[in-house]
């Protein structure tokens, strides 16, 4: 079995206590997840995806988002940037990146999956080119729990893959992944919640 990773949202905005919005103790997270990321397995790991929340000002303030959170993770801002650094990870690991201006990474239509030096490639074809490579299983941490986590998984289920969300590298703003695993869980059974 050939697996992959998505991190969810690793940015300062989120992490950060003087963050635009900050999640609950989110910063005690980066360590964890800096030396997991490093211990990765080549051999194991077909691709670590990190994902970007991106607003622009003038967008988000129409959003249905802006009514429920202030404006955070403005592109080119340094509330915006990654509190990881993607070096950790084995270089023959491909490390991608996708920017996204909702909660679900599935919901916006046109986006792309991007890899320094390479062309993008369209979120949809992507994510069909890694099944049909034998990928099946994807381990998903980061934040929000209750949010972009949440909804990255049930994405991922809805189109086919196995799921593993290790609940110690992952916050909720509102509740927990344990919480929220279980919820899914009710609805989808090949959740494997690493708690």
């Amino acid at each position: 079995m050939t697996g992959f990773v998505i991190v969810v949202d690793m940015q300062r905005d989120f992490v950060m206590p003087s963050g635009a919005l900050p999640v609950p103790d989110a910063q005690a997270l980066i360590a964890p997840m800096q030396d997991w990321l490093g211990a990765l397995d080549p051999a194991a790991v077909a691709g670590v995806l990190m994902t970007f929340d991106t607003h622009l000002a003038d967008v988000y303030a129409g959003s249905a988002e802006a009514g429920q959170f202030p404006l955070h993770c403005l592109r080119g801002t340094a509330g915006w940037e990654s509190v990881l650094d993607a070096h950790v990870i084995d270089p023959a690991i491909p490390v991608y990146r996708m920017e996204k201006g909702v909660f679900d990474m599935w919901a916006e239509p046109g986006l792309a999956v991007s890899r320094a030096g390479e062309q993008p490639i369209d979120r949809d074809v992507f994510f069909a080119t890694l099944a049909g490579r034998g990928v099946d299983n994807v381990t998903v941490v980061g934040v929000a729990a209750d949010y972009c986590v949440r909804w990255a998984i049930e994405g991922l289920l809805a189109r086919g893959f196995r799921v593993e969300w290790p609940a110690a590298l992952t916050r909720g703003i509102g509740r927990e992944a344990e919480a929220v695993a279980a919820e899914i869980a009710d609805s989808a059974l090949k959740i494997q919640p690493i708690i």
